[in-house]
C-alpha cells in the first residue's frame, strides 16, 4: 500500500488557526502553563511550546501512555518505550492534520515526536531530534551509523546515501523510522527508510534513508522527574481563576439578558462538563437536558445519572429510541459530509425535548469550543440553532481549549466519563462517522454493542458490492472522501461514485407559457402520490387529478410517473421553485418521523404518524418546514 509523506499530509490539510496558542512550560516544575508568563506554583519564568494548529492540546491518559509506549517498543526496541515516556512526568497531546489520527506527544517541554495511525499499517512513532538523542542509550533497532564525513551533510538536512553507511541495523525495512547516529553513538537525523537494510548493506549508491529532522551531534535535555496533577493545577492556578471568573461572569450575564428557564445540555463529554461546572459555580440550580441517540455509550447514560444525582439536579431526557437504525433504510451510512444522523437522533429529539418541556424558550448552556472546528471557531458564544426553536444557547468555555477543560474539571475533583482513560479524545455517538478510525478501533474492542454496527456495515457493503477497501479505510465515513483518503485508496478503490440516480433533473430548454416559462423534469422511479399531494400543501393549495395521476397548483404539476413541470416568470424563479418542489417530494418519500418539522411549524399543521403529514386546513404555506429537514437535506441514495 502505498501511504502519503508528512509533508503531503501538511499540503493536504493545512495548518488551522482557529484560535490562540497558549501552551507555555515551567522549566523549573517541569509542567505545561497555560497563558502565564509566570508559573503560579514557584514565579519562575515560563517558554512558551510551538506546537502545530490549532494546538488544541489535552493531557494523555493511562491508555494513551501505554499505546505511545508499545509503539515506541515495537519500533526501536523493548523498554524504549518506558525510557522515553516514564511514569512520573506530565505528558500532552496535540492533535494534528493527518489522514486519519495523528497526535504530537509532548514531554518536558518538548515536542518529542508524533504518534500516527495509518489505516490499514496501525500505529506509528515519528521521532524528532530530542526524542532521537533520548533513544539512543537503550535503542535496539532501527539505527543506521555514518562516517565522519558525512555528518555535516546530514545534520543539515540531506538524505542518507548508501556509501556513507559503515554499520546498521540489518533488519530495517522500507518505509521504517530509523536513526541515523555518528560514529561515538549521537544522534544527527531522524527519518524514513526508502530501502530495507539488506538493499542498503548490497547496493553501492542511491539514498537509504529520508531525513525528516536533522541537527548538529548534541547530548539530550530532559528536565527532573516527579510530576503529578496537582503540581499542575498549583502551576496554573492564577489562569484557572481568572478563566472561572470570567466564565462565572458570562453566565450570570447570558441569564440576565435572556429571561428564561436555565439549563445545560449535558452530553456526558468533558465539555459539558466543565460548562455545567461553571454553570454551578455562578450559583445557578439548572435542569440537565440529555438526550439518548439511541447509539451512546452505556456509561455515557451512567455518568449522566450519576452527575445529576451528585448535584441533585433536575434530569430532562428525551431518547430517539431506534431512530438511527431506521433510518439507515432511507439513507444508508452517515458520513463526516453528510450527518443526517444528527438531525434525526440528535436535534429532533431536541427539539421535542424543549417543546414539551419548555414551550416558551430554555437558555441553555452548552460546550461547544473554538478550537475543535472551523465552523464552532466561526460562531459566537451566543446563538439559536434552526433545528431546535425555543433554544436560546450559550458556551461559556467558546474559547478554552482541551487543557484549559481539563485542568478545571481536575480542580473540582469530580469524575468523568471513563472512555477518556481508555484513549478517547472525544465522546460521542459511538460510531460517530466524524471518528478516527483509530478511535472506532478502540470502541471495537472495548463495547461489545459495536457489532451491531459491524454487521450493518458487512451487510450493506455485500448488497452494493462495496470492496473491503471501503470498510478497511473506513471509507463508509464520507460520501466523498477527501482528496488525502482518495490518494490512501486509489490502487485499490474505483473513485468513481455512482450518480445520483434520483436527483430532479431540469431542463435546460425553457418553454414560453402564459405565466412566463415552462421547463419540465423528471425523477426516475413511481411516486407515492398520496404522500407527495399531502406535501405540496407546503407549496400551496393542490389538486389531485386521478385520471392522470397528478397533483396541479398554480405553479406546479406532478405526475406519478416522476415527470414535473415547472411555470415562472423568469429563469431565475425556475431555479429557485425546482429546488424547493425537489425538497418537498424528498420530504415526502423519504420522512424518517425525526420530529424536527413539529418544532418548525408555528400553526400547529404537522402530525406524525409514521412519518409527518401536513394537516391541509392549519397549514399557511410558509415552508419553515422544509428548512432544515434532514429527508429534504439528503443528497445520496433514496430507497424508492
Amino acid at each position: 500500500m502505498k501511504y502519503l509523506s508528512v509533508a503531503a499530509y501538511q499540503n493536504l490539510v493545512p495548518a488551522l488557526r482557529l484560535g490562540k496558542m497558549h501552551l507555555r512550560w515551567c522549566t523549573d516544575c517541569n509542567v505545561p502553563v497555560l497563558e502565564q508568563r509566570k508559573c503560579s506554583a514557584c514565579g519562575s519564568s515560563t517558554v512558551s511550546v510551538t506546537v502545530t494548529p490549532p494546538g488544541d492540546v489535552r493531557p494523555a491518559f493511562e491508555a494513551d501512555v501505554q499505546l505511545i509506549r508499545k509503539t515506541i517498543d515495537s519500533q526501536f526496541g523493548d523498554g524504549c518505550g518506558e525510557s522515553l515516556i516514564p511514569d512520573d512526568k506530565i505528558v500532552l497531546l496535540n492533535g494534528v492534520p493527518h489522514i486519519d489520527r495523528m497526535d504530537e506527544v509532548i514531554l518536558d517541554g518538548h515536542v518529542l515526536g508524533a504518534l500516527q495511525f495509518n489505516p490499514g499499517s496501525g500505529y506509528k512513532f515519528i521521532p524528532r531530534m530530542e526524542a532521537a538523542r533520548r533513544l539512543v542509550p537503550v535503542l535496539e533497532k532501527s539505527w543506521i551509523i555514518v562516517d565522519d564525513g558525512a555528518v555535516d551533510s546530514i545534520s543539515s538536512g540531506a538524505s542518507v546515501m548508501v556509501s556513507g553507511i559503515v554499520d546498521l541495523d540489518p533488519d530495517i525495512q522500507a518505509g521504517d523510522e530509523t536513526l541515523v547516529l555518528t560514529k561515538d553513538k549521537r544522534t544527527i537525523a531522524a527519518g524514513p527508510a526508502r530501502i530495507s537494510g539488506r538493499q542498503m548493506t548490497e547496493n553501492e549508491r542511491g539514498a537509504a534513508t529520508k531525513t525528516r529532522w536533522s541537527s548538529e551531534p548534541s547530548d539530550a535535555h530532559p528536565l527532573p522527574s516527579g510530576q503529578d496533577r496537582g503540581l499542575m493545577l498549583d502551576a496554573n492556578k492564577d489562569m484557572l481563576s481568572s478563566r472561572t471568573d470570567k466564565g462565572i461572569r458570562f453566565v450570570r450575564r447570558v441569564v440576565e439578558e435572556a429571561s428564561l428557564p436555565v439549563a445545560v445540555s449535558f452530553s456526558g463529554g468533558k465539555d459539558s462538563l466543565a460548562t455545567l461546572l461553571l454553570v454551578l459555580d455562578a450559583g445557578l440550580h439548572p435542569d440537565i437536558l440529555f438526550v439518548d441517540t439511541g447509539l451512546e455509550f452505556p456509561e455515557t447514560v451512567d455518568h449522566v445519572s450519576q452527575i445529576a444525582e451528585e448535584f441533585d439536579l433536575h434530569l430532562v431526557s428525551e431518547s430517539a429510541g431506534e431512530s438511527f437504525w431506521n433510518g439507515l433504510e432511507t439513507f444508508g451510512p452517515p458520513g463526516k459530509d453528510f450527518r443526517w444522523c444528527c438531525k434525526t437522533s440528535k436535534l429532533g429529539p431536541a427539539a421535542r425535548l424543549i417543546s414539551k418541556n419548555y414551550p416558551d424558550g430554555v437558555l441553555s448552556f452548552i460546550g461547544q469550543r473554538r478550537y475543535e472546528s472551523i465552523p464552532r471557531s466561526a460562531k459566537g458564544p451566543v446563538w439559536t440553532n434552526p433545528w431546535v426553536p425555543g433554544q436560546y444557547a450559550a458556551s461559556p468555555i467558546q474559547d478554552w481549549t482541551a487543557l484549559h477543560v481539563w485542568l478545571y474539571i481536575f480542580s473540582k475533583k469530580v469524575s468523568y466519563n471513563p472512555w477518556y482513560s481508555k484513549g478517547l479524545a472525544r465522546i460521542g455517538c459511538f460510531l460517530c462517522p466524524a471518528s478516527d478510525l483509530a478511535e472506532l478501533d478502540v470502541v471495537s474492542e472495548e463495547l461489545p454493542e459495536f457489532e451491531r454496527w459491524t454487521t450493518y456495515l458487512k451487510e450493506y457493503a455485500e448488497r452494493n458490492k462495496k470492496g473491503d477497501e471501503w470498510l478497511e479505510l473506513g471509507l463508509w465515513r464520507w460520501k466523498v472522501p477527501p482528496k488525502g483518503v482518495r490518494e490512501l485508496a486509489r490502487s485499490r478503490v474505483d473513485e468513481k461514485a455512482p450518480p445520483d440516480p434520483l436527483k430532479l433533473l431540469v431542463s435546460d430548454t425553457h418553454i414560453p407559457c402564459t405565466l412566463g416559462l415552462r421547463t419540465e423534469g423528471f425523477f426516475m422511479d413511481k411516486l407515492d402520490m398520496e404522500r407527495v399531494t399531502n406535501m405540496l400543501t407546503i407549496l400551496g393549495d393542490v389538486d389531485y387529478d386521478e385520471e392522470v395521476e397528478a397533483a396541479q397548483m398554480e405553479r406546479f404539476v406532478v405526475f406519478r410517473e416522476g415527470l414535473v413541470i415547472i411555470r415562472a416568470e423568469s429563469e431565475e424563479k425556475l431555479a429557485s421553485q425546482a429546488k424547493d418542489l425537489e425538497r418537498v417530494i424528498k420530504k415526502a418519500e423519504n420522512c424518517v418521523a425525526c420530529g424536527v418539522c413539529l418544532g418548525l411549524c408555528e400553526n400547529d399543521a404537522i402530525v406524525i404518524k409514521e412519518q409527518a403529514w401536513i394537516i391541509e386546513e392549519n397549514c399557511q404555506h410558509c415552508g419553515k418546514c422544509l428548512y432544515p429537514c434532514s429527508a429534504a437535506d439528503f443528497e445520496g441514495e433514496f430507497k424508492f
